[in-house]
């Protein structure tokens, strides 16, 4: 993998199952120590002085725990001194994230008590304690729901506009989108493609797309160069309900990896 990521840059990570984004952002974090090649922050050897390094960094893991006795304000305080805050910055800091994420109705409630949702963004504002000028968020924003997702979209946007840099790796296609300056597609531990939603749009020559529905149930898609050939394919096939759209970007993750994409949303909401 070979990736730069630049100052006040968000860098999304998009890739199937096991492609080896967690991986790769545990060598960043130096949790995971690579096989081989080198990683530098801002100049700093992450390999060779992995704490160094780690100080410029704010870290959303996938997973982790939280302590349930305490409170979100007693989270906030205890994990800004732990990163260098002194006593009397970490409540107006807390208060800020407080508000930034919309936990303020939950400031004195006991984690053990909070939602997933909750605990997931509570994880987020550890990483945004003190402004580190690094964030890398791994799949920061699983188990949110879409008002949720888009208040930390907004949030992670002003650390970018204070001049933080942020990569990120996730599993909703919008949000890379959406968010990203640029966009890393990954697929058996390596970058296939890497650039601008406009950049990787490029790379795809049928850039129309039809979709419809036989009789038995069955999805199809087909994809065209022109708008009049997408016609031409509506008209043979004698089709009365369809749609079709330009491609998009997971036309191109398809067209790169060789598998659609996976379908969070729908699986979580399943799943609730």
């Amino acid at each position: 993998m070979d990736l730069d990521v630049s100052s006040g840059e968000i860098v999304s990570i998009l890739g199937p199952n096991g492609a080896g984004k967690t991986t790769f952002l545990r060598q960043l974090t130096t949790e995971l120590r690579p096989t081989a090649g080198s990683i530098h922050v801002f100049g700093v050897d992450a390999v060779r002085e992995p704490h160094a390094a780690k100080e410029s960094m704010g870290i959303t893991p996938q997973e982790a725990g939280l302590f349930d006795a305490l409170t979100v304000r007693e989270h906030l305080a205890l994990f800004g001194r732990l990163k260098g805050l002194r006593a009397h910055q970490c409540g107006p800091e807390a208060d800020r994230l407080l508000d930034e994420l919309n936990l303020r109705e939950a400031a004195s409630r006991r984690v053990g008590t909070l939602s997933g949702g909750q605990r997931r963004r509570i994880l987020i504002g550890l990483a945004l304690l003190g402004r580190p000028p690094l964030l890398i968020l791994d799949e920061p924003t699983t188990g949110l729901d879409p008002a949720s997702r888009r208040d930390v979209w907004g949030v992670l946007r002003g650390a970018v506009s204070a001049g933080a840099s942020i990569v990120l790796s996730t599993h909703y296609m919008e949000e890379a989108e959406r968010l990203s300056d640029r966009i890393a597609i990954v697929s058996d531990g390596r970058v296939v493609a890497c650039g601008s939603v406009t950049e990787l749009m490029a790379r795809i020559r049928e850039s129309y797309r039809v979709t419809w529905v036989d009789c038995g149930g069955e999805r199809h898609v087909t994809r065209w160069e022109t708008f009049a050939d997408a016609q031409a394919s509506i008209a043979r096939r004698g089709l009365s309900e369809y749609s079709i759209a330009r491609a998009s970007l997971e036309d191109v993750y398809f067209e790169l990896v060789g598998a659609r994409y996976p379908d969070v949303e729908i699986e979580e909401a399943v799943a609730q």
